[in-house]
């Protein structure tokens, strides 16, 4: 489980050489990329999920909560991100017939002032902490 400080879409997270911004932007030793806001959404929910399987399911809900969408976007959008990534596109693994999970370590650039909220590296919900122990419950 990761723990960012304010919103998860305010934390930059860094892996590698590459940090994700807020912003929706990848930036890199070369690169400064503004991502599409599906790509985004979808990277962070990886980066967030402290290299925990994602289902194909799960990341579909979360990603694109209004409806029905085909399997296939989410394929594009895991292509298109290896892309953005070059030489690093092994760090989203694909697990054949389940889903994706992310290979390489990430942490936080810097924490916001204010409240702090908890991702849960297994489903993606975010959740105010009110103490340092505090978990997501599951129903």
């Amino acid at each position: 489980m990761a723990v960012v400080g304010n919103q998860l879409t305010r934390t930059p997270l860094v892996f590698a050489q590459w940090t994700l911004h807020g912003d929706g932007r990848l930036t890199g030793e070369h690169a400064d990329v503004q991502l599409p806001p599906k790509e985004w959404h979808v990277l962070r929910l990886l980066l967030a999920s402290g290299g925990v399987l994602m289902t194909k399911d799960r990341l579909l809900e979360l990603a694109w909560p209004q409806g029905e969408v085909a399997e296939e976007s989410l394929t594009r959008c895991i292509y298109s991100l290896r892309k953005y990534l070059g030489a690093d596109k092994g760090f989203i693994k694909t697990i054949y017939g389940r889903g994706y999970r992310f290979t390489c370590p990430v942490r936080l650039e810097a924490q916001a002032p204010g409240g702090m909220e908890q991702v849960c590296s297994a489903c993606g919900q975010v959740s105010p902490v009110q103490s340092g122990h505090e978990r997501i419950k599951h129903a």
